[in-house]
């Protein structure tokens, strides 16, 4: 295990209408406030989503399972940014779930927002995280520099 020390920044409550994408609307935020690393969580219901919710096998790197809905489902996430290069990298992880199925995976792509998310981004302050590509699991993995 790598750690480093950070401390709590700004915080910043936030709100997504119907219809919006949370991914856009999350790197928007970072990329206009200058955040450099923070914590996401976020509750609410996505009317579409993309997301991996494992790899095929046990191998590296791995070859994810992709899994969308156009369904509404009801979400909780939990999720991690950092900078890499000139680009904010979100790795968000979220449970979806409705009275028909449940799962857990991983948003990488396209969000629609149902009705509403209501959320929180903590700021890092004082800490030196970014994002770098580690080729072994072709993945933006956290990097204390």
């Amino acid at each position: 295990m790598q750690y480093t020390q950070a401390n709590i920044g700004r915080v910043f409550i936030v709100k997504f209408a119907a219809e919006e994408d949370v991914l856009d609307g999350l790197k928007d935020l970072i990329k206009k406030e200058n955040i450099k690393a923070g914590v996401i969580q976020l509750i609410g219901a996505l009317g579409y989503v993309d997301a991996v919710v494992g790899p095929e096998k046990k191998e590296y790197p791995p070859n994810p399972v992709w899994w969308n809905s156009e369904d509404v489902k009801e979400i909780i996430a939990l999720g991690l940014f950092a900078w890499e290069g000139d680009e904010p990298k979100i790795h968000l992880h979220a449970g979806f779930g409705n009275n028909k199925e449940v799962k857990i995976g991983c948003i990488r792509k396209k969000t629609e927002v149902y009705l509403t998310i209501e959320g929180v981004v903590q700021e890092f302050v004082d800490t030196n995280v970014v994002r770098k590509l580690d080729e072994r699991y072709n993945a933006s993995l956290l990097s204390f520099e």
